[in-house]
């Protein structure tokens, strides 16, 4: 027998533990790190929470990756230097490969200004 989530409500409780200022300053704070790849994953998956065509059930991943992100107990400790967030660029990664097929190039195009406007790069 199958079980029902009921998505709504794991998404109205996101709020214990994920918040898109947590999200943003981890971002800046720690986001070079990550490497350009990962950081545009991150940029993408937060820009694809905000979309009314993403699924319920793909924001819940969304979620789980973004609140591991910034989370501040991870596996691997965030400021140790090349290795520090090896963790949270898989979790990252990993979601983003789940959520794939609903990411849209506007998405893409909002994550990437996103980066731009948050490092003042010139790409």
């Amino acid at each position: 027998m199958a079980e029902q989530f009921n998505f709504d409500k794991m998404i109205d409780g996101q709020k214990e533990h994920y918040s898109d200022n947590k999200f943003l300053d981890k971002f800046k704070k720690f986001g070079g790190g990550l490497g350009y790849k990962a950081m545009h994953a991150a940029a993408t998956l937060f820009v694809a929470l905000r979309s009314p065509d993403m699924s319920k059930a793909n924001k819940l991943i969304v979620l789980g990756a973004l609140g591991y992100f910034i989370f501040p107990i991870d596996l691997i400790v965030d400021f140790l230097p090349l290795v520090g967030l090896t963790d949270d660029a898989f979790i990252i990664l990993t979601a983003l490969g789940k959520v794939y097929l609903s990411i849209t190039d506007d998405m893409k195009l909002e994550a990437k200004q996103m980066i731009d406007s948050k490092f003042e790069t010139s790409k």
